[in-house]
């Protein structure tokens, strides 16, 4: 898999922006809960909204996985739907949540094999992300009450396992040359 520079650089910069999100609601446990979703509903939007487009742009030239898109689409749909129904955010906000880590985790591992193939020598730090999100999503899947219950502690933890693994996939890819 083949990112240009521009596309690592957003990688980075969002992987950075979640790690400080992460950090500051880890500092904040008491912040309300509807605050938390719409900042989630925001980041999802736009997540989402950057994964369209990094397909759109690089998947003609580039080994792209048809899963960046579909991932993309989804992220941007949760976040728009969170959005728009704040009513719904806090009832919704678990099993929401728990398809988001998972599908995340899912598309991490689909796309560690594509680093992989590419000649990454640093392709397992991306598995190790898939499987980890997955594994943590179908955990949420199973026991929402709980999810709902440590959402406080679980948002600002999954904020930092995607941004570390932005993180990992800027330096997993910087050995790879752009076409």
């Amino acid at each position: 898999m083949k990112l240009s520079t521009a596309t690592r650089v957003i990688l980075l910069i969002f992987g950075i922006l979640l790690i400080l999100l992460s950090i500051a609601l880890f500092a904040m446990p008491g912040m309300n809960t509807v605050v938390l979703g719409y900042i989630a509903c925001i980041l999802m939007l736009v997540y989402g909204i950057a994964q369209i487009v990094f397909y759109c742009i690089n998947h003609k030239t580039q080994a792209v996985s048809g899963w960046v898109l579909a991932d993309g689409i989804l992220t941007g749909i949760l976040g728009l739907l969170l959005l728009f129904m704040p009513g719904v955010q806090i009832l919704t906000m678990s099993f929401l949540f728990a398809m988001w880590v998972l599908f995340g985790g899912i598309t991490r591992l689909a796309g560690s094999f594509a680093v992989k193939d590419a000649g990454s020598s640093d392709w397992g730090w991306i598995l190790a992300a898939g499987i980890i999100g997955t594994l943590l999503g179908i955990w949420l899947m199973f026991d929402p009450m709980l999810s709902l219950m440590t959402i406080g502690i679980l948002v600002p933890l999954a904020f930092l396992f995607q941004g570390i693994s932005a993180i990992a996939t800027f330096f997993s890819t910087k050995s790879l040359k752009a076409e």
